[in-house]
């Protein structure tokens, strides 16, 4: 009997010196968010489903516990959100579980204009299974996670800190500062990936764009380690030779020039064009995200250095960038932290 589903028989053939290589199919399901919607039954939008909760059988219920569980998530308060499912041809299950993110948002997209006054996001509970083998996984959140810090005690005096300072200041730079940090707080608490990245570019904005046409891209490689144009002439060669002795630093000093400026199309084409994370491949978001990661946190750590040394203007600060820069680079910090990510990157 034919599948009255022609989007299950799809098959995914890759052939390679005569020989050909079929991936597995995989199901991969996740619940939506606790605030989205509840359905009565069934609904099919090309390549993907949304289920009701009825349609769990036994062991997927199990399953989709546990996610909960490991993702420190009350099951109890999705258990009437509607499923939303796909299957997918892939090498392995974490592929998968990408390729079934882009299918979902677009269905999520058209729909959520019908559901105004509901969340249309999906949670982080869900399972993929191999529709091969019948292994089902529950799908586990693998970022980093945030955690309490603790503080020793300091006394019954609270000091006078580089926070205190800076709030007490009333120049351009300053604030310039603080709308900074604003956007890095909130990249921290986003999971979405290509906002992520724009939170992080607009945190760089904040700090040293002047005018539409001005193009910070250099700055940016400045406090990445890759001091450019005519004020490299003004570091000390002895920074440079150490800076120059890691094998992937040059090909990182040419690469940075069109990646960082890509990220630079990549904001515009987000915000004016509407593009979405399903028009980016996933090695181009990763590598754009430790990119502006890197950039956003070394640029502020460059402003705060120059705020607490006198400089209150834009313009002041990029007057003094090899000074700053000098002042502020680790060489080490440039070796093991930012080459060691982007070359892991690459891999």
């Amino acid at each position: 009997m034919m599948n009255p589903v022609p989007w299950l028989q799809m098959t995914n053939m890759i052939s390679y010196q005569g020989l050909v290589r079929t991936f597995p199919k995989y199901l991969v399901l996740k619940i939506l968010d606790s605030q989205s919607i509840s359905l009565p039954s069934t609904l099919i939008y090309g390549e993907v489903e949304l289920r009701s909760h009825d349609a769990d059988f036994e062991c997927e219920l199990g399953v989709l516990r546990e996610s909960a569980k490991e993702n420190k998530i009350d099951f109890d308060k999705y258990l009437y959100s509607a499923r939303i499912a796909t299957i997918v041809e892939s090498d392995s299950s974490d592929e998968a579980i990408d390729i079934s993110s882009n299918l979902f948002a677009k269905t999520l997209d058209l729909k959520s204009i019908n559901f105004s006054i509901s969340s249309s996001r999906v949670s982080d509970i869900g399972f993929v299974k191999n529709l091969e083998s019948g292994v089902i996984l529950p799908i586990l959140n693998k970022e980093f996670g945030y955690s309490m810090s603790f503080h020793v005690h300091q006394g019954y005096i609270q000091q006078f800190d580089a926070a205190n300072y800076i709030l007490s200041l009333k120049s351009e730079l300053s604030e310039r500062y603080l709308r900074s940090l604003h956007w890095i707080r909130n990249s921290k608490h986003e999971k979405n990936k290509q906002l992520k990245i724009l939170f992080l570019w607009f945190s760089v904005e904040a700090l040293f764009k002047e005018s539409e046409n001005d193009n910070i891209c250099g700055v940016l490689r400045w406090f990445l380690g890759f001091p450019n144009d005519k004020g490299r002439k003004l570091i000390s060669p002895s920074i440079l030779n150490k800076l120059g002795e890691h094998e992937s630093y040059e090909y990182w000093k040419k690469e940075l020039n069109e990646v960082i400026d890509s990220i630079r199309v990549f904001r515009n084409n987000s915000v004016h064009s509407g593009f979405r994370m399903l028009d980016y491949t996933k090695q181009e978001l990763e590598l754009y995200y430790q990119v502006m990661q890197w950039s956003a946190f070394r640029c502020t750590g460059a402003v705060q250095h120059a705020l607490i040394n006198g400089i209150n203007t834009v313009n002041e600060f990029k007057e003094y960038i090899p000074a700053i820069f000098e002042s502020c680079i680790n060489v080490n910090d440039v070796h093991g932290n930012i080459l060691f990510s982007l070359d892991k990157n690459r891999e």
